[in-house]
């Protein structure tokens, strides 16, 4: 389902009506049209200057902007300069008196103390050397480079070459404001051998989620990993606060907010596409890695070049899972997102062909031109399978305004302007050192960082052994004790033994009472007729063919089994449903519903919540169900291998005196609702709500 559109404006002040006044063609920057401006705004305030450009400077600033801005933070020099100490340090923002101050470096290791000032950096390979020095410059050189000199007036140089000896290769650091840093020297994992000091079980792994101090969430897309001596985690996050956003008013008509301070992650884009691409398609991700597993290790763009043992095939299919499970998707994305643009966003990552940018950095203005770093993917083939391509995107400040806070749809920054950076994604970067609420100590890798909540961590929610029923999930198993796990392997006694499979979640479950999800039985009847019909030719429950649009609405199962089961008439596919048993199991205990036959409504929730497409065929009885064989293959084979449901089962829904509605579910053939006597043979599945 694509994602509604909407866009949210603040109240308009008298300049920003003047804009929006823009679309209809008021404004254009002819000199037409600042006369008229000018005209406009004497009218309504003698107070108010007008919309020319006397008052800039000759780089396109205004009086207004050097006064907000007296050390030129935006130049090339501190662009330059945040974007090393970002990562090699610890730094939010440039201080006022960044030109004269000096930053430590923290990045890497310094596993020679005769020289304190080479740190040493493991890397997979000699295409990661080159994305982290693309990182650091800003740069997008191939992969293939072997050489290359970077040079920023009142910053220093960064010199990058290939193979030099006992490395994979080196970046030799001089940069006034880092006299501590001489040499980067980017190694492989094997070469740093014992003097690597960090050795153990990483506290954070991919996908785990914190929330800092100022209550945005982040995402870890490269964890502490023992075997490649890396001691700090990475970090990202979709939400950008005031501080992050950067107000720039090129005159009193047109003004751009864009973003800053966003960290630099350049190196760490693929981590995050091909992580969120994982969790949105665990399948896709199975299918790629095969048998062999461990596909991201055998590609030089895969996560970081980690080996199995970081994160097995297995961990990060049970990853997504938790992520749905827990909502994790609904949290951590940027605020204001219904439950259509979340899914939208993650449909991006399965099948989308269309473009999916990112704002991986911060903007800068020079003159009358905005500068937007992007990292674009073609579709989602290529966060598996390519390097993304990464972008400045170039906009003349006197043509469009850019602002992006202001339409933050699922699909990404939009407006009302057709600017090349539409549909993009702001993400902001940092390491678990500058999360962490203490700056005076590194985080130890194996230990929480300082200051943050723990919003989901994988290795402590994969191990929860049960659920309620207020956090059970579709794919869960009910259990007799009325508590719910994420697969049969974790009921392991009589008294956890599996009864129901959780196939919906969501408060129209049931119209009886206050449910939240339906589950379906284990155990099914043999086949059974509907209703003994010879006897009689009246309607219990009213479902004439003119009704048969209503039928997706459907959701009283229960009281329709319990009218159908006592009636006084001969109903035996309800009364097996009403009166069925699992031994040592009373629902009521729980506060769940007895069993009953479900309405053709609650089988249809039942396919949607397992990842089937439903159609109505017009004019006809009958709906049918996309894409549900395959996705019921995969969840169940994996969580729940005793469970099955290919069959044809009987609902509670009567059409006339001598028809009722059966659900057809058979592997690799259409699966459909069908119409047929209520003297033909089917199965009963009873379902539960709880």
């Amino acid at each position: 389902m694509k994602a509604k559109r909407f866009t949210w404006h603040s109240p308009l002040s008298i300049k920003q009506r003047l804009r929006v006044g823009a679309s209809a063609g008021i404004y254009a920057l002819s000199i037409m049209h600042y006369a008229l401006c000018i005209v406009l705004l004497s009218g309504l305030s003698m107070s108010m200057t007008s919309c020319s450009d006397d008052d800039d400077d000759k780089d396109g600033r205004s009086a207004e902007e050097i006064a907000q801005d007296p050390y030129e933070k935006e130049s090339e020099a501190g662009d330059a300069l945040y974007r090393l100490v970002s990562q090699l340090s610890v730094c939010d923002s440039l201080p006022n008196d960044w030109k004269t101050a000096t930053f430590e470096p923290k990045l890497g290791q310094v596993l020679d103390q005769s020289q304190p000032r080479v740190r040493t950096i493991t890397v997979a390979n000699a295409t990661e050397a080159v994305t982290r020095y693309n990182s650091l410059t800003g740069k997008n050189l191939a992969a293939t480079t072997t050489s290359d000199t970077y040079t920023v007036d009142g910053v220093g140089t960064l010199t990058f070459t290939m193979g030099a000896a006992g490395t994979v290769a080196t970046i030799d650091v001089d940069v006034k404001q880092m006299p501590q840093l001489a040499q980067l020297r980017l190694v492989s994992a094997a070469s740093v051998g014992e003097n690597g000091s960090f050795d153990g079980e990483p506290y954070y792994r991919f996908g785990d989620v914190v929330k800092d101090k100022d209550n945005c969430y982040w995402i870890c897309v490269r964890p502490a990993y023992s075997p490649d001596k890396k001691e700090d985690t990475h970090w990202m996050s979709f939400q950008v606060g005031p501080k992050n956003v950067k107000t720039y008013q090129k005159s009193k008509c047109l003004e751009q907010k864009y973003p800053v301070d966003l960290g630099v992650q350049k190196e760490k884009m693929q981590y995050l596409a091909q992580l969120l691409a994982i969790l949105a398609n665990p399948q896709g991700y199975k299918t790629k890695a095969g048998t062999a597993g461990n596909y991201f290790n055998n590609h030089t763009t895969g996560l970081g070049g980690l080996n199995e043992a970081a994160m097995p095939v297995k961990d990060l299919i049970t990853l997504a899972k938790l992520w749905e499970q827990y909502n994790i998707w609904d949290k951590v994305m940027p605020a204001g997102l219904d439950t259509d643009e979340v899914n939208d966003f993650k449909n991006r990552f399965k099948d989308d062909k269309d473009d999916l940018r990112f704002i991986y950095e911060k903007g800068s203005t020079s003159g009358t031109t905005l500068t937007i770093q992007t990292v674009t993917y073609n579709n989602a083939e290529t966060f598996y399978t390519s390097l993304p391509n990464y972008t400045a995107v170039k906009m003349d400040m006197r043509e469009v305004d850019f602002d992006i806070t202001n339409s933050y749809t699922g699909r990404g920054v939009s407006g009302k302007h057709a600017y090349p950076v539409n549909n993009a994604f702001v993400v902001r970067y940092k390491t678990g050192f500058q999360i962490s609420s203490n700056w005076f100590f590194n985080p130890k890798p194996t230990e929480a960082i300082e200051g943050v909540t723990e919003v989901f961590r994988f290795n402590a929610c994969k191990d929860k052994a049960a659920f309620t029923k207020d956090e059970a999930e579709v794919g869960m198993i009910m259990a007799k004790n009325g508590k719910f796990y994420t697969s049969e392997a974790g009921c392991t006694d009589a008294k956890t033994a599996p009864v129901a499979y959780v196939v919906y979640i969501g408060n129209d479950a049931e119209a009886s009472g206050a449910y939240r999800g339906l589950a379906m039985s284990y155990s099914a009847s043999n086949e059974m007729k509907w209703d003994e019909t010879d006897s009689r030719k009246e309607v219990c429950i009213e479902d004439t063919k003119k009704n048969t649009n209503s039928w997706e609405k459907q959701n009283n199962g229960v009281s329709r089994t319990e009218k159908l089961a006592t009636d006084g008439h001969d109903h035996p596919a309800a009364k097996w449903a009403y009166n069925f048993v699992v031994d040592g199991f009373n629902p009521s205990v729980y506060g769940f519903s007895r069993w009953f036959l479900p309405t053709v409504g609650q089988w249809l929730m039942a396919c949607k919540g397992l990842g089937g497409t439903i159609k109505h065929e017009d004019n006809k009885e009958v709906y049918s169900v996309d894409k549900l064989d395959k996705n019921l293959d995969y969840n169940i084979r994996e969580n729940a291998p005793n469970f099955s449901i290919r069959a044809i089962a009987w609902t509670s829904t009567e059409v006339d005196s001598k028809n009722a509605v059966y659900f057809a579910l058979q592997l690799e053939q259409k699966t459909e609702t069908r119409i047929h006597s209520k003297e033909f043979h089917a199965d009963v599945r009873p379902f539960i709500a709880f």
